[in-house]
């Protein structure tokens, strides 16, 4: 009796451990386009369960993750850190702090500066099965979305349209929740009705990692003139692997530091070009394309 028992014991441990088996992946990102040129970024990444570490081998194109740093996360994306070994900092992500505080600096501002979105379209255009990516049977899907903002900064507002064709490729094949933190970009909620929508619309299948995207955006603003931009992310290998030791573990000894500005302790309007997204440095469009 002993024996089975013993027996019993080490298959479930086998069953449980090829269930919940640890991987490792790398992914590049490609950003093509009017004004912007080309640009790639590539990111390796360990994922066991809900632990999830994605490191910036280059910097990512919108100047938000420097080489080097990477994002942390023990519970899915959830809660979700990125550590900075170079500046000896980690910084909890919190993009509902963003829209926040340009909700506070609206308030503040008294309606000088104002921030909508609207008309939002969103149509699935088909489903097929895709041609495998890095051994992993995949399904393809193709949407085509929509949205106007319009920017109003003391009374002159600015209005343009985006309008996006998406192609996804992802497999049901694994299912870490882990993979969230990168490869699933629609788990993001800011408490907002209409901003949540406009994120949501841009990857919305549950159950599926996505192992291939490719998204075509126009940018027409008012008086016709359009840019154009295309983003690639793509999965380039994948495979079964035990993360480094301490992989998921916060340095206890880095400095806590904010990864976004606070707005609305900023005491001022910010200049059209940058409340738009258009100046330089980082811009609301630039969150809301991630």
């Amino acid at each position: 009796m002993k024996t089975i028992r013993t027996a019993t014991i080490c298959l479930a441990a086998l069953v449980t451990g090829a269930a919940h088996a640890a991987y490792y992946y790398e992914a590049v990102t490609t950003v093509e386009g009017d004004g912007v040129g080309s640009q790639s970024s590539s990111v390796r990444g360990w994922v066991d369960g809900a632990n999830a570490r994605i490191e910036f081998v280059t910097g990512d194109p919108t100047g938000l993750f420097s080489a080097g740093s990477y994002l942390l996360s023990n519970d899915g994306g959830e809660t979700l850190y990125v550590v900075d070994p170079g500046a000896r900092t980690v910084a909890e992500v919190d993009l509902a702090q963003i829209f926040r505080s340009v909700g506070a600096l609206t308030e503040a501002t008294g309606g000088a500066l104002k921030i909508e979105f609207s008309d939002f379209t969103t149509e699935q255009l088909g489903r097929e099965a895709g041609a495998p990516i890095v051994g992993h049977a995949t399904t393809r899907y193709r949407f085509k979305t929509g949205y106007t903002m319009s920017v109003g900064v003391l009374g002159f507002s600015r209005e343009s349209r985006a309008d996006t064709d998406l192609e996804i490729s992802c497999t049901e094949e694994i299912d870490d929740a882990g993979f969230a933190v990168w490869l699933r970009p629609d788990r993001f909620r800011t408490g907002d009705e209409d901003i949540d929508r406009l994120i949501a619309q841009q990857v919305a299948i549950p159950g599926c990692v996505t192992l291939r995207n490719r998204s075509v955006t126009t940018m027409t603003a008012e008086g016709g003139r359009a840019s154009t931009t295309t983003t690639t992310m793509e999965v380039t290998a994948l495979r079964e692997e035990a993360p480094p030791e301490a992989a998921f573990v916060l340095p206890a000894d880095y400095e806590r530091t904010s990864f976004f500005p606070d707005l609305s302790e900023l005491g001022a309007t910010p200049p059209p070009e940058e409340a738009s997204g258009e100046g330089r440095g980082f811009g609301l469009r630039d969150l809301i394309g991630r």
